[in-house]
């Protein structure tokens, strides 16, 4: 248990520095050049996007920690069976046993 918590929290620290990098507004000026707007605004909205995937990730990773701290870690939260170890190993936050995930794909 101690293991997979350790791996969580610093999934965690990785993922609030990557937030951080991907949060920068970048400096549009004022180009004349539209196709160099469009490009700008278009890398933008990509990094607006990875960094909404990282804060998912953030909150299903806070999630296990919480759980962890409250005793329920590792329960499916659909049948409440136990999440197998090898799976919680490859996917610490977990919310589904391996059946469940099968069932949802």
């Amino acid at each position: 248990m101690e293991q997979l918590k350790n791996q969580l929290e610093n999934e965690r620290e990785k993922i609030l520095k990557e937030i951080k990098e991907h949060k920068a507004v970048p400096d549009f000026g004022s180009d004349v050049d539209v196709d160099e707007e469009t490009d700008e605004s278009e890398g933008y909205g990509n990094e607006l996007a990875i960094a909404q995937t990282y804060k998912n990730r953030l909150s299903d990773i806070e999630t296990a920690l919480e759980k962890i701290k409250h005793n329920k870690y590792g329960a499916c939260e659909e049948c409440n069976n136990e999440i197998s170890f090898d799976l919680l190993k490859i996917d610490p936050e977990s919310k589904l046993c391996q059946d469940c995930k099968k069932k949802i794909l």
